[in-house]
């Protein structure tokens, strides 16, 4: 009987096992169909938090505006010297559902907090803005896949207001349309600065001279802007902003000027602001714009305007290099972490993370392996990544790598071997996607 009663407990001890809920992975971990370029990198990487105050900043309320001193909240990760078998961190959000009820959450991180920043070494700045709403951790698929690569990466948290009825919105979103580049640009002086103390561990891993934008949605709109994308002053979407918010936004441009000219590049995921009703530049400003573009979106990105907002902004670059990489059949949610296991019981968490046809973590693989590809590029000098970006043919699906008859896959990524066909996608698996390009007009 005791032999009995010991193989039941065994097996009720199994069962509980084959239950258990599986560790998360990491965003930052790209799955195995994932193509080349979006594999992890070498380096163990930190986190920490870090703050920069904004003085005199106009802001928005629903009774009136008032000048104070904004705190801009961010978090940084950052080749690290961490020891393999420390804890890695994890972050917590509440995401609010449409009935006022918190949604809360766990982002898991590959990240050690606090961990020692490598000594003798510096690396490439990449400023991350996420979109309306989002936060500084929103977008750990490529913030942490990033500094496994050798880049120092501060995503902003920029604390934009929750919109809780509809008199909310216009001060909300006006608060947004002030304070995105200001944000962006005060994040990059107060590092740059901190690049040139010697006592300062963080500031000593940043290479002040390689810079480089990322932001999605709102985050578009701002990095665009503080990389030198002027926006228009009489653009109708600040003609509803109070006069002295619409100054300070205008006056912050015209002040950034040599913090945009250290900005070596900029990647767009569905960027606002160029949409007929709520475009914010004008034609001549996008053809005279010369820092190199990677833009992001899905060509039925209903929130954004795909067709009328984002490629009208595309179309109207010409001095610069560009590249606009499209998904069939996607919409907006082409820039988040995909959905936490938490929203599978609440279709109002889901839909703000994925998408109706396409896998949130087969966009963020893809998007891993184009932005390295982009930055390491123009911020690293890698003049072979170039290969992976000017892809051939425009379109995935037409590529051309045949099977002969019974061959397997294999999962081979192709190669300067296989020139029609696009560079780092495994055969059969490029599929779905669109490339455009384009150069400076030649004069």
């Amino acid at each position: 009987m005791k032999a009995l009663w010991r193989l039941v407990v065994s097996g009720l001890l199994l069962a509980g096992t084959a239950h258990a809920e599986p560790v998360r992975q990491p965003y930052a971990v790209p799955p195995l169909d994932a193509p080349e370029l979006a594999a992890l990198g070498t380096y163990a990487i930190g986190t920490q938090a870090m703050a920069v105050d904004a003085p005199d900043s106009v802001v928005l309320s629903a009774t009136g505006l008032v000048r104070t001193t904004r705190t801009i909240k961010a978090r940084v990760w950052y080749p690290a010297d961490a020891a393999p078998g420390a804890a890695r961190a994890s972050f917590s959000h509440v995401l609010p559902k449409p009935d006022g009820t918190g949604g809360p959450f766990v982002i898991p991180s590959l990240a050690v907090e606090s961990a020692a920043p490598l000594k003798g070494k510096r690396f490439p700045l990449v400023i991350v803005s996420h979109g309306y709403n989002g936060w500084d951790t929103f977008m750990t698929w490529l913030t942490e896949n990033l500094a496994t690569k050798g880049y120092v990466v501060v995503a902003i948290d920029h604390a934009d207001q929750r919109v809780v009825n509809p008199a909310d919105f216009p001060v909300s979103f006006g608060n947004v349309l002030v304070h995105r580049a200001r944000d962006v640009r005060m994040v990059i002086d107060d590092l740059t600065r901190r690049a040139g103390k010697t006592g300062d561990a963080l500031g000593q891993e940043i290479d002040a001279g390689q810079i480089g934008l990322v932001g999605y949605s709102m985050g578009g709109f701002g990095v665009l802007g503080a990389a030198g994308l002027d926006y228009a002053p009489t653009s109708p979407v600040f003609a509803q902003l109070p006069a002295p918010a619409r100054d300070q936004l205008l006056e912050s441009q015209a002040a950034g000027k040599a913090i945009a000219a250290r900005i070596k590049a900029v990647v767009a995921l569905a960027p606002f602001g160029g949409s007929p009703p709520v475009r914010v530049w004008s034609e001549a400003t996008l053809a005279a714009f010369a820092k190199p573009v990677l833009m992001i979106d899905g060509d039925h990105d209903d929130i954004v305007d795909a067709p009328g907002g984002v490629t009208w902004i595309f179309d109207h670059m010409a001095s610069n290099q560009r590249n606009f990489l499209l998904y069939q059949n996607a919409r907006h949610n082409v820039g988040g972490n995909p959905p936490p296991p938490e929203a599978d019981a609440d279709f109002s968490t889901r839909e703000y993370f994925a998408e109706p046809v396409w896998r949130a973590e087969r966009i963020n693989a893809i998007n891993q392996h184009f932005i390295t590809a982009f930055l390491d590029l123009h911020l690293k000098g890698e003049a072979a990544k170039q290969a992976y970006l000017d892809v051939t043919p425009p379109l995935a699906g037409d590529g051309q790598w045949p099977l002969a008859p019974f061959q397997n896959v294999g999962g081979k990524p192709a190669s300067a071997d296989q020139p029609n066909f696009w560079r780092g996608f495994q055969r059969r698996w490029a599929l779905g996607l669109e490339m455009r390009t384009g150069k400076p007009a030649a004069r």
